[in-house]
């Protein structure tokens, strides 16, 4: 058993799965996508050189039943379905429970069957799979949360002085691949030269800057995403040109993930957050 939600970029959502009005009864593009391999052949040798891969866009097709009364329950889909406008896909399995953006590229209905058959072709540039959300307010944003040093309730944050200074921690990435993070740092007093290390691979992301109280840095390291933003006063700043030189944009490996955080002065005023979206290859 399945299930299959849409929605639009509203916020609004319809399940078409366990839906008196459709019936599913063919999802393709749900697999691992396939991969570019580039290659160079040499004159004079057998085979070929490897240079790069990359995976290719992921398209989903959707084809469905609709059930009586026809019309109207093709109009409805009109709503979450517009051709060209953005959607979010949502499918759970008995194992996973994964998102994916992407485009309405085509429908086709075959408006004269004795039973009106549908084919919605949705294009997604990127092609992996993303651990799904917990409410529509975060759609388009971040969402699985990681708290630092641990897992928590994303409406109890912890001061990071209520824990110790220096702790090596864990940060989980349940997902089947490399993906980056989104860290924020709040300041509840002053704090110079805010650090985060990951202890795994000896990489780290310094950042030359002094935080006041009620200051907010934003670090994003998601592929195509990244950045570094100040919030102060109602403005955002962006804080790229102070990173520290050798800062790493951090990866997360699937699994655990160890941190560690400092700073040169005020390590006690920060509270810091690790968002982690898990990403799949298929599910």
């Amino acid at each position: 058993m399945f299930t299959l939600i849409v929605q639009n970029k509203y916020g609004q959502r319809l399940e078409l799965t366990h839906n008196p009005a459709y019936t599913v009864y063919q999802i393709e593009g749900l697999d691992p996508p396939d991969a570019q391999i580039n290659t160079t052949h040499n004159a004079g040798y057998d085979g070929s050189v490897f240079n790069s891969a990359y995976e290719k866009d992921r398209t989903i097709t959707i084809t469905m039943k609709i059930e009586s009364p026809a019309e109207p329950n093709r109009i409805a889909l009109y709503r979450y379905l517009k051709t060209k406008f953005p959607v979010r896909l949502f499918y759970k399995n008995g194992m996973r429970d994964v998102y994916i953006d992407g485009f309405v590229q085509s429908m086709q209905i075959g408006f004269f069957q004795i039973k009106q058959t549908i084919q919605i072709v949705i294009f997604c540039p990127k092609s992996n799979l993303s651990g799904a959300v917990s409410s529509a307010q975060e759609l388009y944003s971040t969402n699985a949360l990681f708290e630092f040093p641990f897992s928590i309730n994303e409406s109890e944050p912890i001061p990071f002085s209520e824990i110790v200074t220096g702790l090596e921690k864990s940060i989980i990435n349940a997902g089947d691949l490399e993906t980056g993070v989104m860290i924020t740092i709040d300041a509840i007093g002053t704090v110079v030269n805010p650090k985060i290390y990951n202890v795994d691979d000896g990489t780290f992301m310094i950042l030359d800057i002094t935080m006041q109280a009620g200051d907010s840095i934003t670090i994003n390291t998601r592929q195509g995403e990244k950045s570094v933003t100040l919030h102060r006063g109602g403005t955002d700043i962006n804080l790229i040109g102070n990173m520290q030189r050798n800062s790493t944009w951090f990866i997360l490996q699937p699994g655990d993930n160890i941190f560690t955080t400092a700073a040169d002065d005020g390590a006690e005023n920060m509270m810091i957050v690790f968002t982690v979206i898990d990403q799949y290859q298929g599910v």
